[in-house]
């Protein structure tokens, strides 16, 4: 997701808060860069926890990242990205289709076990003890005349928009400068020769 600021503001109330012209670019990359981590920490504990059952409780962490994304005074963006490119934030983020790397996608029911890194090893598909498929079903025995149904097999899945990073990165990243703006022009001031 792309946000856009109009920077046109942010400068005149740089100047009126004592930046000099040359100092502005400076000051509003620093208030860019404390901004996207504050978002960064806020989209991690906030928006993820709330949104989806967390698991493995330093996953988001490891895969948000602002390295080699950050602002400079020539370059007035920075950007918050998957760096992992694992859980699909895109997907949880916008909602989409998921498409299989084989032939079909393994839905998992609730008789699968999850643990912090998703099936249990010993619960997958293909290593699932006593299973068998029938159609586009795969069930496990269990008992002389029991069966579980582990998984359905679909060509496809519709993922639903279930987490509001853009709303939130949106929301957080325009308050936050707003608040980092001063501390930067002063720092900038100092700074200036």
């Amino acid at each position: 997701m792309e946000l856009t600021f109009d920077f046109s503001e942010l400068e005149k109330k740089a100047r009126r808060i004592g930046a000099s012209a040359d100092q502005v670019p400076y000051a509003l990359a620093r208030s860019l860069n404390d901004a996207a981590e504050v978002t960064r920490s806020y989209l991690i504990s906030s928006t993820w926890p709330s949104s989806v059952v967390v698991r493995n409780q330093s996953f988001l962490k490891a895969a948000l990242t602002t390295k080699g994304a950050r602002a400079t005074k020539e370059n007035q963006s920075v950007e918050i990205y998957d760096r992992l490119n694992r859980a699909s934030l895109d997907e949880h983020a916008e909602g989409g289709v998921k498409t299989p790397r084989g032939d079909n996608l393994a839905i998992g029911g609730r008789n699968v076990r999850r643990g912090a890194r998703g099936v249990v090893a010993s619960q997958r598909p293909k290593v699932l003890k006593n299973a068998f498929r029938k159609g586009d079903v795969i069930y496990q025995r269990v008992g002389k005349n029991k069966l579980k149904l582990m998984y359905v097999l679909k060509p496809s899945a519709k993922i639903k928009k279930d987490v509001p990073f853009h709303e939130d990165f949106a929301r957080v990243m325009k308050s936050e400068i707003v608040k980092a703006l001063p501390k930067n022009v002063a720092i900038a001031m100092r700074t200036a020769r």
